[in-house]
């Protein structure tokens, strides 16, 4: 078989490709790429967890298919232990399930205050004017971005990851458009370490006070964590969001449960994550050599873990391809695993059930105009990033 996750046909529907890998190859190796992709859960559960697979070089299809360089200062995401933890633990008391616990009722405010508005018009983009505004301006909160830039700096990072058809990697225009994030990030740290302004706990007080493999974390090191940031903090919830919105709909018994009782709405979020997880992919550099499944993976290689493909692997889940709120799964790859579990695990669960609980409280009876649904077209994210409803 042929597998190309930048081909057309991959990007506009992945789905029958994974199912054949899966079946046919599940190590399936791509000489052009010089890169193994894994596809089945087991394998990526347990290489996810191994010190034979190396994050120093790239993570993203960029740097690991494409041989983009990773950036030149050090970002935890792309760190393997124990380096990474020394950069992990500034930010980790920002996100333990207590802390988040203690933003319920701020998610909350700004869901109802983005939501009043819109359920006035009747008609509104679930990605766009509530889900998309209320993840960027919590993040922003949290890195320490002023409120008044922090949508402008998230769109820039939506059109970096923008694609089009018969589009390899990033195309001029959104290079061009992380490069303008990245520059106004640097200036915001630069106002902030000559205004001394470094008492807060948002994340760039705390680097800006913080200690990283014995020495004080460059401004590079600072912007690299609040891009990355604004990256993971902004993007999957929205996705997710709307993604569950258009599955509630297209399933009427399970909307209706859920309407009827309002603590399955963290259930149908966390099977959206599975059935349909917007961080399709991410990588390593193999370090040493193993052999997988028959396969020889060497010293140098990339290797892709294909996390959508994995969440809908028959052999962890039975009816993978079927979305069921009644799902109650004991292992799941949503968040990642390993070294490498996203640190906003808490973060994601808390705005993702706020938003879907005001929705569906002031509008359980929502219509999806499913002519102007649209899913995000690009190897890295997917998910919906257009999902107009109709609210009574």
């Amino acid at each position: 078989m042929e597998y190309d996750p930048f081909s057309h046909e991959v990007m506009a529907d992945p789905w029958p490709a994974y199912a054949r890998l899966r079946r046919e190859a599940p190590v399936y190796y791509h000489e052009k790429y010089d890169t193994w992709f894994l596809s089945r859960f087991e394998d990526v559960w347990n290489a996810t967890r191994s010190d034979l697979f190396s994050a120093e070089r790239g993570v993203t299809p960029e740097m690991v298919l494409l041989k983009s360089p990773p950036p030149p200062e050090p970002v935890f995401s792309m760190l393997d232990m124990p380096r990474q933890r020394d950069y992990r633990r500034l930010l980790a008391p920002a996100y333990t399930r207590r802390s988040v616990a203690a933003l319920e009722d701020r998610v909350r405010v700004l869901a109802r205050e983005l939501l009043a508005p819109l359920l006035e018009r009747g008609r509104f983009d679930v990605y766009r004017d509530l889900a998309n505004p209320l993840a960027t301006r919590v993040i922003a909160e949290l890195i320490g971005l002023p409120a008044d830039e922090a949508q402008s700096l998230r769109d820039g990072v939506e059109r970096f990851f923008s694609r089009e058809p018969g589009q390899v990697g990033t195309s001029p225009a959104g290079a061009a458009e992380q490069l303008r994030v990245f520059t106004r990030l640097g200036e915001i740290v630069g106002e902030r370490m000559a205004s001394g302004r470094t008492g807060g706990d948002d994340h760039i007080s705390v680097y800006l006070r913080g200690e990283v493999e014995g020495r004080r974390p460059t401004p590079g090191m600072i912007v690299a964590m609040a891009f990355t940031m604004l990256v993971t903090g902004a993007e999957v919830v929205p996705l997710s969001v709307a993604n569950t919105i258009w599955y509630l709909w297209r399933h009427p018994d399970q909307r209706r449960a859920v309407t009827d009782d309002p603590a399955l709405v963290a259930a149908a979020f966390a099977e959206s994550l599975r059935h349909d997880q917007p961080t399709n992919l991410l990588g390593r550099f193999v370090r040493d050599e193993v052999e997988l499944r028959g396969e020889r993976l060497r010293a140098g290689q990339g290797v892709m873990f294909l996390w959508a493909s994995a969440n809908r692997d028959e052999r962890e889940f039975e009816h993978a391809d079927r979305f069921d709120i009644t799902r109650r799964p004991q292992r799941v790859l949503s968040y990642g695993h390993g070294f490498h579990q996203c640190i906003g695990e808490h973060l994601g669960n808390l705005e993702g059930r706020v938003l879907l609980e005001e929705i569906l409280a002031a509008a359980p009876d929502y219509e999806v105009e499913a002519a102007g649904a649209r899913r995000a077209y690009s190897e890295f994210l997917h998910g919906y990033d257009a999902m107009p409803v109709v609210v009574r």
